[in-house]
């Protein structure tokens, strides 16, 4: 009698999707990192969308697919239900967009701002700028249209490390329009246009991604600005197709793909076993900058001699390097690297070092907070005299000369000593536009099952930024809450309500006041935590847009009200010494904020009580604007 053979049990793959938008050039590499996970792990099935016009059956993945796990660029919040619904797993890889609780797998966007900053700082450049979309709007709702939040955080990792060396840049956001109209990319390209103009000569620019990068570069070329020399451009995504098809060649900052869908492919796997893969992002080192024409500003042929370079401009601000060590770097001898600095750059490396370190001393010494002991323990001098004998030896005049010396900043941005300035809190104080971001802020919450209290937002929010608002929300919000969602619906509440005729409207006696103070000549400046594009959009709604030509927001600082970076922002940009400036603001935060800064502060409190903290930190409290007189402000700046 035969046996019968034994039955293999053939265990089905995993089908498992991955969707990228046709405009994205990561797609490719991030499937490979997908197949690195299976190639380690377990084999799946792969799906993408395709419409091969017949040849094979066309493959739409959106919520109607069924698979067991999906890779989603972006979602729908349509989309991501009907996937929870069916237990499918999902992991998303874009900052943008809902979440619903799924984990996203994204790049570290703050590194990326860093890396751009040191990139362009090594090259010795006297000024920074950093342009990005403020916002998109999408005909497909998967590629989630709005603000764009990686925008913000690669501006926050940019400005960090320019900061380090007492450098600001200056942003400009683009307004969004409807990319799928004709008319679009000609509307883009002069808006850039017209930022470059704005730009000094030389300066650095990080455009927030390969492609807006390559619209720097044709605007530049339409206004006949040199690049690298007049204006050196690095991007984000080291996209062949953009690096190589505008001229010259785009440097950019490689993006982690492959590692991306290694961790993302992780992350399915651990959800389809059982496990827990949380909500939060996970964050993936991006790849270096990758040097090209578009910043190669440097412009020196010798290999060795260029590294070295760039490595004495990174380090020598904050560390008195020596000679010698360049041989410890190199694989020539200290004599041949003496010659080829000789031959590449007309001058040693001792001179190399010795510019690196005055150029960023002279940054340091032009903003007069910074005492020469403050300065000398940054730069890492031995004392303030040697600080001296070094910068007396190299100018012929002594720092404090420098300091007091009549003719103005270079560069516009950094106090002018003795200058004083007005500077205005916004939201509470100059308009109710407080009360607006209260409901907008309680509607969208409720929408998830949270409860805002007006009072409790008034007590414990007020004046603060949207980010540290949006944080202390989400940290007690109930299960299942989706910030990014949040995010969207609370802005989409506050559109509305702006939008409503007479819902911004001046604070009896502001205008006055400010037409008083306008007509003094006395410089004006504002400091908000609302964002950039929010301070503009209700100044204008206000009709009060005309009398500050110097604004600092909360998305241009990394810690908001009650640290006092938006006040010393605004007063750098006035052109004022903080110690010499007014402060007007209602919040306890932003009273805080502008004592901390060193400035006199006045209190509107209007009629609410005015507790004891707030009391002691302020020169005057008032209920309402028209108890101002000039004179009062003019006595509390000073002589």
């Amino acid at each position: 009698m035969a046996v019968p053979a034994p039955q293999t049990v053939v265990k089905s793959r995993k089908v498992i999707g991955v969707r990228y938008p046709a405009w994205s050039s990561f797609g490719a590499a991030t499937m490979r990192g997908v197949v690195d996970f299976m190639r380690a792990n377990e084999l799946w099935r792969l799906v993408t969308e395709n419409d091969s016009y017949g040849e094979m059956e066309a493959v739409k993945i959106d919520g109607d697919w069924h698979g067991d796990g999906v890779i989603l660029f972006r979602a729908t919040e349509d989309e991501l239900r009907a996937f929870r619904k069916r237990g499918t797993a999902v992991v998303l890889t874009s900052t943008e967009g809902p979440d619903l609780g799924y984990p996203r797998v994204i790049p570290d966007n703050r590194m990326i701002g860093g890396i751009a900053a040191r990139h362009l700082v090594e090259r010795s450049l006297p000024d920074f700028a950093f342009l990005a979309r403020g916002e998109t709007f999408y005909r497909e709702a998967r590629f989630a249209s709005g603000l764009r939040v990686y925008a913000r955080e690669r501006l926050r990792g940019f400005r960090a490390e320019l900061n380090r060396y007492a450098i600001e840049p200056r942003v400009h956001y683009l307004k969004g329009r409807p990319l799928w109209e004709d008319h679009t990319w000609r509307e883009v390209q002069t808006e850039v246009a017209a930022f470059l103009g704005s730009l000094p000569e030389p300066c650095g620019l990080f455009a927030v991604d390969d492609a807006l990068a390559a619209v720097v570069l044709r605007a530049a070329d339409m206004l006949g600005r040199k690049v690298p020399d007049q204006l050196a451009v690095i991007g984000y995504g080291d996209d062949q197709d953009y690096c190589y098809s505008t001229f010259p060649a785009l440097s950019s900052i490689g993006h982690p793909a492959r590692e991306i869908g290694f961790k993302a492919a992780e992350l399915l796997k651990l959800q389809m076993d059982g496990g827990d893969a949380g909500g939060e992002s996970r964050l993936v080192e991006p790849g270096g900058a990758v040097a090209r024409e578009s910043s190669d500003v440097l412009a020196i042929r010798d290999p060795e001699v260029r590294e070295l370079v760039t490595w004495i401009r990174r380090t020598a601000p904050h560390d008195p390097i020596r000679v010698s060590e360049l041989a410890e770097r190199s694989s020539l001898s200290l004599t041949t690297i003496k010659e080829r600095f000789a031959r590449a750059l007309g001058h040693s490396p001792k001179q190399e070092i010795k510019l690196a370190r005055l150029a960023h001393l002279v940054r340091l010494l032009e903003n007069p907070a910074l005492t020469l002991a403050d300065i000398a323990e940054q730069m890492k001098f031995a004392s303030a005299h040697e600080l001296s004998r070094f910068f007396t030896g190299a100018t012929g005049s002594r720092p404090t000369e420098f300091r007091n010396r009549p003719e103005g900043r270079e560069d516009g941005l950094l106090p002018q000593p003795g200058q004083g300035a007005v500077i205005f809190d916004m939201d509470g104080t100059l308009f109710d536009s407080e009360s607006l971001y209260c409901t907008a802020f309680q509607a969208a919450y409720r929408e998830q099952g949270g409860e805002l209290r007006r009072e409790q937002y008034f007590e414990e929010h007020a004046g603060t930024t949207n980010d540290a608002i949006e944080q202390r929300l989400a940290a007690r919000a109930p299960a299942g809450f989706d910030v990014m969602t949040f995010n969207r619906r609370w802005r989409e509440h506050l559109d509305e309500l702006v939008a409503a005729e007479g819902a911004l409207v001046p604070f009896p006696g502001v205008a006055e006041l400010l037409g008083r103070l306008a007509d003094s000549g006395i410089p004006l400046a504002l400091a908000s935590s609302s964002e950039v594009a929010d301070i503009d959009r209700f100044l204008a709604a206000a009709g009060l847009a005309g009398y500050f030509h110097h604004r600092a927001g909360g998305d241009e600082v990394s810690r908001g009200k009650p640290d006092p970076e938006v006040f010393l922002l605004a007063a750098r940009r006035a052109g004022a010494d903080p110690a010499r400036c007014v402060a007007i603001e209602d919040s306890r935060a932003g009273v805080t904020a502008a004592h901390r800064a060193g400035m006199r502060v006045i209190h509107v409190h209007r009629g609410f009580p005015v507790d004891d903290a707030v009391a002691g930190l302020v020169s005057r409290s008032v209920g309402e604007f028209r108890e101002l007189r000039l004179d009062d402000l003019t006595a509390l700046l000073g002589p």
